[in-house]
């Protein structure tokens, strides 16, 4: 009995370290027009199956008039409007300024220009602040 346990257990650890060895791996079948079946194996560095694409960022200057301003954690988001009509909210925070000494308060009415991070969120242009002038 006593020689049985080491076996059983020894057997189990390897089974246990096979199938965590398994799930690290995703392989991809192809059969070629010869019959043979061709096995591409990913690591998971190369994996894509469980990650979300992220799209790059683009970078936009916008110039405008502040109509609104909310003030956040660590800064404001202020609601500008350009010389072609469109509307643009612009966060503007000291940890996401390239330079901090740029940070300013703005009020209803000021013109200011913007450079950073463009993005939509639903039908809004949104500009995450990384220069402010």
């Amino acid at each position: 009995m006593n020689t049985v346990m080491p076996n059983l257990q020894s057997l189990a650890m390897l089974s246990a370290v096979i199938a965590f060895a398994s799930c690290e791996q995703h392989k991809q079948v192809k059969i070629e027009e010869s019959g043979t079946e061709v096995v591409k194996v990913r690591t998971p560095q190369e994996d894509t199956i469980n990650k979300v694409a992220e799209p790059e960022a683009q970078t936009a200057t916008v110039k405008g008039k502040v109509l609104e301003v909310r003030p956040g954690k660590d800064g404001y988001t202020a609601k500008i409007e350009t010389s072609a009509k469109e509307i643009y909210f612009v966060t503007v925070s000291h940890s996401n300024l390239k330079d901090h000494s740029q940070y300013k308060s703005v009020a209803v009415g000021d013109e200011i220009s913007v450079t950073g991070d463009s993005w939509k969120l639903e039908d809004e242009n949104q500009i995450t602040v990384r220069e402010l002038r």
